[in-house]
């Protein structure tokens, strides 16, 4: 039976400061989000000189202490409400979970912050189980809104393997069990054919963009599955939008689309080669943010991966394609190059991370030194997103009892 599409995009984008967002309420301008540890917040100017809070990710609320209940708010209801039954579609956990209201902590959301947290989930598996058993593995590893800032991906750490410790074997079998039902989860998506699903993988060279494709999709029906890699530019490309080649590469109703790098690549290569302005790269973040939001809006699940790998780990890696005869096509020279440029691309990359992920389009930092916990954490991520959505087979306007086959 033909499956769904699913398509994965890794990558982060800034919701644009410049254009507040509005409630269904014209009374109520938003203005730019503030952050917590986790998730973003919408500042509501209730009153003169007086804010409050709503968070965008109440539901991660019992494993977030910087979270508190706020029970004068009662906007809920209007944000809550898309404009259309399937505007906003039901695998976004942080528009989902907007009828709860929380407030959150006004330091913001710098990369220590983050980076407590996650520590905390690397040592003892506690938080992440906790979350992972309400159904969102991948609360840990989302990045917080932050259109001016940026996180460290190094603090992040690339070598734990939260929720799973150093369990090889106990991930693989789950993995397995995770793409069975991801298979089933597709067949629906495709005869639904209402959503689409757009994943976009991002990383550093070697950080394992090509073996998660490979083996995280493993099983699901390749008629289903569109799998886009985007490089430089071609002479054809060059003449229109950066976004030109992205929007032709888009999933379809019911199908899964996969970026094996993305419209991403259009700021982070600028940012370290300042080839555009600081003016430039900033319109780019804007017009990133509000494609993926009308993507969003349109029925697109869209699931941003950045495979995190250390600077040692992609030696290593460089290192077995020069060694192992059977890799010494993968190597190339350029890829050194790019390396001398580490600490900037780093840089690039928080700003990303930070700046684009917005609560339609969330940045998950996935470990990526082990490549097991990278492949189990991303097809969990990607299962869960696809339950959340609970695609459906279309009712028949037939009774099947009733149907006689002719000899």
């Amino acid at each position: 039976m033909v499956r769904g599409f699913l398509l994965l995009a890794v990558s982060a984008q800034a919701f644009g400061a410049a254009a507040p967002m509005r409630l269904s309420n014209p009374g109520l301008p938003l203005s730019r989000p503030q952050v917590g540890a986790i998730g973003a917040s919408i500042v509501v100017p209730s009153a003169p000189g007086l804010k409050s809070t709503l968070a965008l990710a109440p539901s991660l609320a019992p494993a977030m202490p910087v979270l508190a209940p706020v029970p004068q708010l009662k906007l809920a209801p209007a944000l809550a409400a898309p404009a259309a039954p399937e505007a906003v579609p039901a695998a976004m956990p942080a528009l989902q979970s907007l009828a709860d209201q929380v407030q959150v902590r006004k330091d913001g959301a710098d990369s220590k912050a983050m980076g407590e947290f996650y520590d905390r989930a690397g040592r003892g598996s506690d938080a992440v189980e906790a979350v992972a058993a309400e159904g969102d593995f991948g609360a840990p590893f989302r990045v917080p809104y932050d259109p001016k800032g940026q996180v460290d991906p190094a603090e992040l750490g690339p070598n734990r393997t939260p929720g799973m410790k150093h369990e090889k074997d106990k991930a693989k079998d789950r993995l397995e069990d995770d793409q069975r039902e991801m298979d089933e989860l597709q067949q629906k998506l495709y005869a639904e054919g209402k959503r689409s699903v757009l994943i976009v993988i991002q990383a550093m060279d070697t950080g394992g963009k090509d073996g998660t494709i490979r083996w995280v999709l493993t099983g699901l029906n390749p008629q289903g599955v569109k799998v886009s890699s985007f490089k430089k530019p071609t002479a054809q490309e060059a003449k229109h939008s950066f976004l030109w080649r992205i929007k032709k590469a888009l999933p379809g109703k019911g199908m899964i689309g996969v970026f094996n790098r993305s419209h991403y690549e259009d700021i982070l290569v600028p940012t370290v080669y300042k080839t555009f302005s600081a003016e430039e790269v900033a319109k780019r973040y804007d017009t990133i943010n509000a494609f993926e939001k009308k993507l969003a809006e349109n029925g697109t699940v869209i699931l941003k991966f950045f495979l995190n790998i250390s600077k040692d780990e992609q030696k290593a890696r460089l290192q077995e394609r020069l060694d192992d005869p059977d890799k010494n096509w993968k190597f190339s020279e350029a890829d050194l190059e790019t390396r001398k440029h580490w600490d900037e691309f780093q840089r690039a990359y928080g700003q990303v991370l930070a700046r684009t992920s917005t609560p339609w389009a969330p940045w998950h930092v996935i470990p990526a030194n082990k490549k097991w916990y990278r492949n189990y954490a991303v097809a969990r991520i990607i299962k869960e997103a696809m339950q959340r959505m609970d695609p459906r087979y279309p009712k028949v306007s037939f009774d099947p009892r009733t149907v006689v086959i002719p000899d």
